[in-house]
C-alpha cells in the first residue's frame, strides 16, 4: 500500500491533538534542530502517522518511487512495511504515532535488505 498525505489537516498542537483524539493514535514527539540528511530506506513493522508541525520535509515512498513535499499542517501517512525514507532541508518538529501504545524497543527502523 502507498503512503498519503493529507493537506492542511490541522493547524498547530491543538489542532494535533484533536486529530490524535478522532484517529485514536498515540504520540511521539521529534525535534530536528537542524536540517536532516535523507534517511537510509527502512521500514517500520506498524503504521506511521507523521504530522509536520513546523517546517518543511520531504518523504520517499521508495516503493512506490514517489516524494512527497510536506508543509507545517500536513499529515504523511507510511502503511506498516512501507520502504520510506525522510529529509528537510532545515528545523523541523514531527509528531509521529501509532495505531497503539508501542514499546520503543519494537519501533526500531528495519534496513533495505531486511525481509519485509
Amino acid at each position: 500500500m502507498a503512503m498519503t498525505v493529507e493537506r492542511n489537516c490541522f493547524s498547530g498542537l491543538e489542532g494535533v491533538y484533536d486529530q490524535l483524539k478522532a484517529r485514536r493514535l498515540w504520540p511521539l514527539t521529534s525535534v530536528h534542530e537542524k536540517a536532516l540528511q535523507r534517511e537510509a530506506p527502512h521500514w517500520h513493522p506498524y503504521n506511521n502517522h507523521v504530522f509536520l508541525l513546523e517546517g518543511t520535509a520531504s518523504f520517499f515512498d521508495e516503493d512506490a518511487g514517489i516524494r512527497y513535499d510536506l508543509k507545517g499542517g500536513d499529515l504523511c501517512i507510511v502503511p506498516a512495511k512501507t520502504l520510506h525514507a525522510a529529509a528537510s532541508d532545515g528545523p523541523m518538529v514531527l509528531m509521529v504515532c501509532f495505531d497503539e501504545p508501542t514499546p520503543m524497543s519494537k519501533i526500531k527502523a528495519n534496513p533495505v535488505e531486511e525481509p519485509r
